[in-house]
């Protein structure tokens, strides 16, 4: 084992080599897993590794030995990693590097794990994809990460949201397959119109309207101002849903209606 991380390590200085699989095979001592993990960080062109099946040991390891703030993708399937308390996941998404592929899917990470991992969320834009299937995550962990990236609370909490991140393995009860869908180049500025879009159409439609929210959510002087703009977003925003989608939130007439009739328009029309 030792001869071939070696060869290995000198494979690892050329600037050609980007990507390594390491699959099903374990590294049984320490020294050969320093040895490894001092391999991959002496790399300066290394950016995606997949370390797949080679168990909970060797994962923690390379997690704490491993420099991974310049890699694209980082999958660790397989491994039955735990945790137990360790933050090494949730410092790395935190610092927000260039990671955009996260795969952590059939491990054994549980609902401590994921509320640390959504709480990182909060100062991530570039991870696009994060992999969380098969783990022991139960309604709280998957609650956090929902929230993480669909914070319906608030029209504030919202906007305050993740919208980079697409989290694929929650139950069907946290369906987020239609969340931060949108990886174009102006992916963060379209999902957060989606959801706030879609957040003031279902208000609308089952939620008792949005003036009692906007009310609460929107105090102070200076939100008369915000009412034209508002009304305007309700087009834009249906405009743009209706051409990507390929479908209309029908209620859009209905939500100018309710927010001409019912909010801050008296106001405005006396604001000098």
């Amino acid at each position: 084992m030792r001869d071939a991380i070696n060869e290995l390590g000198n494979a690892l200085q050329s600037q050609k080599l980007k990507s390594l699989s390491w699959y099903r095979n374990p590294i049984g001592s320490v020294e050969d897993m320093n040895l490894f993990t001092r391999a991959l960080s002496q790399s300066n062109a290394l950016d995606e590794l997949r370390f797949l099946w080679n168990g909970n040991e060797n994962a923690q390891a390379l997690l704490s030995g491993v420099d991974f703030s310049m890699y694209k993708v980082l999958n660790l399937y397989g491994n039955n990693l735990r945790m137990n308390g360790r933050t090494d996941i949730q410092d790395l998404v935190a610092a927000n590097p260039p990671l955009v592929e996260l795969y952590l899917h059939n491990n054994r990470l549980n609902d401590d794990d994921a509320v640390l991992i959504a709480q990182s969320l909060g100062e991530n834009t570039h991870l696009r994809k994060l992999h969380l299937g098969h783990n022991n995550i139960q309604e709280r962990g998957m609650r956090a990460l929902y929230e993480a990236v669909n914070n319906t609370s608030t029209i504030n909490a919202l906007s305050d949201s993740n919208h980079t991140c697409l989290i694929v393995g929650l139950s069907e009860d946290f369906d987020l397959d239609a969340i931060n869908s949108d990886r174009g180049s102006n992916g963060l500025y379209m999902n957060r119109m989606f959801k706030i879009h879609k957040l003031i159409a279902e208000r609308y439609r089952n939620g008792g309207g949005n003036v009692p929210h906007l009310n609460t959510e929107m105090r102070g002087e200076g939100s008369v101002l915000l009412a034209p703009y508002l009304i305007e977003s309700v087009v834009r925003r249906h405009d743009a849903f209706q051409k990507t989608f390929n479908e209309s939130i029908e209620c859009s007439l209905g939500l100018l209606y309710e927010l001409v009739k019912d909010w801050k328009m008296a106001e405005l029309f006396c604001f000098r």
